[in-house]
C-alpha cells in the first residue's frame, strides 16, 4: 500500500513539475509574440530628426540608397495601387515631379515606396497613371517600419542633410501643398 501512495505521489510532482514547464513555454512564446507583433526597433518619427536610412531597388532596378541623397531635398511617398485616395495624388506628385525636374532637378529628389501591394498591381499603377519617379516595393515592410506607416497615403519630405522637415498623412489635395513643403525644406539650408 505505501508503494501506491509513494507512486502516486510521484505521478502528482511529475505532473505538476510538467505542468509548471507548459506554463512557463506558452508564457514565454507569448512573450515572443508580443514583441514581435508590437515592438517597434524604429525610433519615433519627428519632424527635426532624421530618420533611419534605408536602400530600395526600384521597379526599374535601380538601387537607391538615402545615405547617398544627402545634399538633396527627397520626398518620399508611401502609396498602393489600392488606395482610393492615391490616384488624384500620384497625378500631383508626377506633376511636382515633372516641375522640379525642369527646375531643380539637382536637389530635389521623389521617391515612391509602394506599401502591402504586389509588383504587377504596382507596376500597373504607374503605368496606368504615368508616373515616371523612382518607385520601389516594400516587400518586407522594412521601409514601413522605419516610418511607422499607418496606412496611404503618406509622405515624408527630408531636407538636404536628411532630417524630417514635414509629413502629410492622407493624399495631397493640391499642387500647391506639395510644392509649398518642398520649397520649405529648400529654404531650411
Amino acid at each position: 500500500m505505501s508503494q501506491k501512495l509513494n507512486n502516486k505521489s510521484d505521478t502528482q510532482k511529475n505532473s505538476k513539475i510538467w505542468m509548471i514547464f507548459v506554463l512557463i513555454a506558452i508564457l514565454a512564446l507569448l512573450i515572443l509574440l508580443g514583441m514581435r507583433l508590437f515592438g517597434n526597433e524604429s525610433e519615433a518619427i519627428e519632424i527635426g530628426r532624421a530618420p533611419k536610412d534605408f536602400e530600395v531597388t526600384t521597379f526599374s532596378g535601380e538601387v537607391v540608397d538615402t545615405e547617398d541623397l544627402r545634399g538633396k531635398v527627397v520626398l518620399i511617398n508611401f502609396w498602393s495601387s489600392w488606395c482610393t485616395t492615391c490616384d488624384e495624388e500620384a497625378l500631383l506628385l508626377e506633376a511636382a515631379y515633372k516641375f522640379y525636374q525642369r527646375n531643380y532637378p539637382e536637389r530635389v529628389v521623389f521617391l515612391g515606396v509602394t506599401y502591402n501591394d504586389t509588383e504587377a498591381a504596382s507596376m500597373y499603377f504607374m503605368e496606368t497613371h504615368r508616373i515616371t519617379f523612382p518607385n520601389g516595393p516594400d516587400s518586407e515592410g522594412e521601409i514601413s517600419n522605419i516610418y511607422q506607416v499607418g496606412g496611404v497615403p503618406e509622405t515624408y519630405i527630408l531636407d538636404e542633410s536628411g532630417v524630417l522637415t514635414y509629413l502629410k498623412y492622407g493624399a495631397f489635395v493640391t499642387i500647391d501643398e506639395i510644392t509649398a513643403a518642398i520649397n520649405t525644406a529648400l529654404s531650411a539650408d
